[in-house]
């Protein structure tokens, strides 16, 4: 196989996967409306603090906490691109119970600077509301939680729940109707960035692509093939030609042009091969530039979409982690290897 046509697909193959990812990339990218919400804790007092002391007995309202009293706090950030103000507010941000527990004390504990929220909340649903959230800005709230199981009536259904904090966590709801926000993003705590082991090696992974591609086109000029030809004369005229071999038995003479000249058996003993030689510079591949070219150019785009990104995210995620290191000790997770090492997943 002609080792042009090999690189021709392997540049075609290579131009289609970094465009699909550089398309994906740069979808996801866009300018996006996102809410993302963290819990910062979410504690049984009774469990916490009085279980393993007897002795001990804590109040709350004037009454004794038993081991259905929790308090569970959490953070709303801004993480898209965009501000939410109240002109794209339908419907403010709602924060629903599961079923059996009941809002005792909502408040709000810290902000960004100039936010305004405005809570609202009864024994279900609290209300977040505010005039606007700018990318990056965020709120904190803290509440007491009670869970008050009904009795069961109907003996053959099991509703004791073991774990309330569980339970609660897994299943309190958000509800709102916010221009192009789907849906709040909950997690644990924000994923973080790839290492600067990571990046490099997704660096020089994204570099190579590049080279590759600048070698098929570009790197025809800086470094040219040659082909040897051989001086044969023919009757009384003389030409350059190279000589492949076709078989054990056979050579194919070609022409500066690769026209085939002529084909015979055994042809080195009846061709006229005068000894002298000559080096003749190869053709441009056409294939080459435009699929090198095309490889070089997707791969770069999506290289520096790959650096403004990651420096975006790393920002973003020492924000947030800024903001979750004030009530928690919680530790960030860490982004998939194979995710950021292999974007092509």
């Amino acid at each position: 196989m002609d080792i042009n046509l090999i690189y021709m697909i392997l540049g075609v193959i290579a131009t289609v996967l970094v465009g699909y990812w550089g398309i994906k990339y740069t979808a996801n990218h866009k300018a996006i409306t996102n809410l993302l919400f963290f819990e910062n804790g979410c504690i049984s007092l009774f469990k916490t603090v009085v279980k393993d002391l007897a002795e001990v007995e804590i109040k709350y309202k004037g009454k004794k906490i038993d081991e259905n009293l929790l308090i569970y706090k959490g953070t709303f950030f801004n993480s898209g691109n965009t501000d939410i103000d109240k002109s794209i507010i339908h419907q403010p941000l709602k924060v629903t119970l599961p079923e059996n527990f009941e809002w005792k004390k909502v408040i709000i504990i810290d902000q960004s600077k100039d936010v305004n929220i405005i809570l609202d909340y009864n024994e279900s649903e609290a209300t977040f509301n505010w005039d606007i959230l700018k990318e990056n800005e965020y709120f904190t709230f803290d509440s007491v939680i009670e869970y008050k199981p009904q009795p069961n009536t109907d003996k053959s259904k099991d509703t004791v729940i073991l774990d309330i904090t569980r339970h609660l966590t897994r299943r309190i709801k958000f509800s709102h109707r916010i221009t192009n926000l789907k849906s709040v993003e909950k997690e644990d705590l924000p994923t973080k960035p790839a290492s600067r082991f990571e990046f490099a090696f997704l660096v020089i992974y994204l570099l190579g692509f590049v080279c590759l591609g600048l070698y098929l086109s570009a790197g025809q000029f800086i470094y040219p093939n040659y082909n040897v030809a051989y001086e044969v004369k023919m009757d009384t005229t003389e030409i350059y030609s190279s000589i492949e071999a076709q078989n054990k038995n056979e050579i194919k003479l070609l022409d500066d042009e690769e026209s085939e000249v002529i084909r015979r058996i055994d042809a080195s003993n009846e061709i006229g091969l005068t000894g002298k030689l000559k080096t003749v510079k190869k053709d441009l591949s056409y294939w080459g530039l435009i699929g090198g070219g095309l490889l070089a150019s997707l791969t770069l785009f999506v290289f520096i979409l790959m650096v403004y990104s990651h420096f975006k995210d790393k920002a973003l995620y020492k924000k947030v982690k800024l903001i979750a290191d004030k009530y928690d000790d919680k530790t960030f997770t860490r982004a998939k290897s194979s995710r950021i090492l292999f974007p092509f997943d």
